[in-house]
């Protein structure tokens, strides 16, 4: 199963729907492994560069002979979106057309290496009718092909329009939920400009092709004025600007992110992130400056410890001032 990255985008084909969803036959299936995905530094270079990373602030995700060299947690959504291909799951009908990847998960257990090889197993854990549509719940894990240590699991939340009311659950306790930021103003707010290009660059370090991001026709036949960003590009914008915050841009303090994608961003725009912390969990929403929508809600990151001292936040501003609150 492929879901577009871009939260509530169409993909390319389209496979009609001709059944109901049977959800037992589905549960049942799986999982399955994927092939052996094999990964070089220039590979987690170009994915960094794509998420916004500079060599003024990032350069550890840019240069291969820094000392601190590292690779972006959310480079692992590579892997995932090239291991969650399945169009043909049995007792799902799926209409990639109608499929909106509405929210994302990420759990890292150990450090991405700078290169290997990753192997991925694919399961649907559930899915939900929502009336008007149905909810489709898939995880992906991902284990170090030689070591067959696990790396990370990814939860996949995919939302088919029009093929709801099959009689199911409306809730999983198998769902990751997603949470509202506290009610009081942000800690911290990093912006940070996006370029005209960003969408093409990050389909190159990405993986994800969909020409939604970068063909202005195709933009315009699935309802879009132009192309969009990638929702998981702008996720990884968002974890960099928190890592920069409150973990002095330590990707090894990384430990999960859940992010619900919202609304469309434009190549040149700009993403607000802002931060609000609770102890080793960073709540987080993502505005676009230009017109104050909310392109991530609802979003959170923990870092692996509670121990992160205050002197390691980085003197950032409160970019939301600079947002026009009748726009919000």
């Amino acid at each position: 199963m492929k879901v577009c990255s871009a939260g509530w985008l169409p993909i390319i084909r389209v496979v009609r729907l001709t059944q109901r969803m049977d959800v037992r036959k589905a549960l049942k299936h799986g999982p399955i492994q994927s092939e052996v995905f094999e990964y070089k530094t220039r590979d987690v270079i170009l994915y960094a560069l794509g998420v916004g990373a500079t060599v003024a602030e990032d350069l550890r995700y840019l240069y291969e002979n820094d000392t601190n060299f590292n690779v972006l947690p959310t480079f692992i959504v590579v892997p995932g979106l090239l291991a969650n291909t399945i169009t043909d799951w049995p007792g799902i009908q799926f209409d990639l057309s109608k499929i909106l990847h509405g929210e994302h998960f990420i759990e890292m257990f150990a450090p991405l290496p700078t290169d290997g090889k990753l192997i991925s197993d694919v399961k649907v854990i559930d899915i939900l009718d929502k009336g008007s549509g149905a909810l489709i719940l898939s995880d992906v894990t991902t284990y170090d092909a030689i070591s067959n240590q696990k790396i990370a699991r990814q939860q996949f939340s995919a939302f088919q329009l029009g093929a709801g009311n099959f009689g199911g659950s409306r809730k999983s306790e198998n769902e990751v939920p997603s949470l509202a930021p506290p009610r009081r103003p942000p800690d911290a707010c990093i912006e940070q400009k996006t370029t005209t290009e960003q969408a093409a660059l990050y389909r190159l370090g990405s993986g994800d092709v969909n020409p939604l991001h970068i063909d202005a026709d195709f933009a315009q036949m699935a309802g879009f004025e132009r192309p969009i960003l990638h929702g998981l590009c702008s996720l990884g914008f968002s974890v960099r600007h928190i890592l920069q915050a409150f973990a002095n841009n330590d990707a090894k303090l990384f430990g999960a992110v859940k992010a619900r994608f919202s609304s469309p961003v434009i190549p040149g725009q700009t993403l607000c992130t802002q931060m609000w912390r609770e102890g080793n969990r960073i709540h987080f929403e993502t505005l676009v400056k230009e017109n104050g929508m909310k392109a991530i809600s609802n979003a959170y990151l923990d870092l692996e410890t509670s121990q992160v001292p205050l002197s390691m936040i980085s003197s950032v501003g409160a970019c939301i001032d600079e947002i026009s609150p009748s726009k919000l």
